[in-house]
């Protein structure tokens, strides 16, 4: 129930986000999406990654930088806010993480969802060991001429 229950969550938002910027095909019917730009999705890339680093590295005021106000991440059995998962960083021991199979996907005009998986190290401060292999996908916005995380959600990887 726990993963159905943040498969429906993730589909939920992307269908409603990519409402947002729906363009219809002519000949087809069928929704055409947005095109991104490869510098673009290198640009989402490059700031999901430094997510993870920051979050390593402790650098918690830059890692706040890229969520956005209204952020909201999936995690387990927790909805949070950035305030949340900032103190919840704090207080972890990061030792390592590796990311693979990246894809970024435009969903709608100035949207785009990333996903891949990831292979991590992470102890919490109650000592408990965070699932060490999980799939992770992120919604980012881009607002102001700057990408910002807005959903974050991982599941495990069985």
């Amino acid at each position: 129930m726990y993963i159905s229950k943040q498969i429906a969550i993730l589909f939920v938002t992307i269908t409603l986000l990519s409402s947002c910027g729906k363009k219809n095909s002519t000949q087809t019917g069928a929704q055409v999406l947005p095109i991104m730009s490869k510098e673009e999705g290198k640009v989402i890339t490059g700031r999901e990654i430094s997510v993870w680093e920051y979050s390593k590295t402790k650098q918690l005021d830059k890692l706040r930088e890229i969520l956005a106000d209204d952020y909201i991440g999936y995690f387990a059995t927790n909805i949070m806010q950035p305030t949340d998962v900032v103190n919840l960083l704090k207080k972890t021991n990061f030792v390592d993480y590796h990311l693979s199979n990246i894809v970024v996907k435009p969903i709608a005009e100035n949207v785009a969802v990333i996903y891949y998986n990831v292979q991590q190290n992470i102890v919490g401060a109650d000592g408990v060991a965070w699932v060490p292999a999980v799939s992770a996908s992120s919604i980012y916005a881009k607002r102001n001429g700057t990408w910002y995380s807005v959903f974050y959600q991982e599941m495990p990887i069985k």
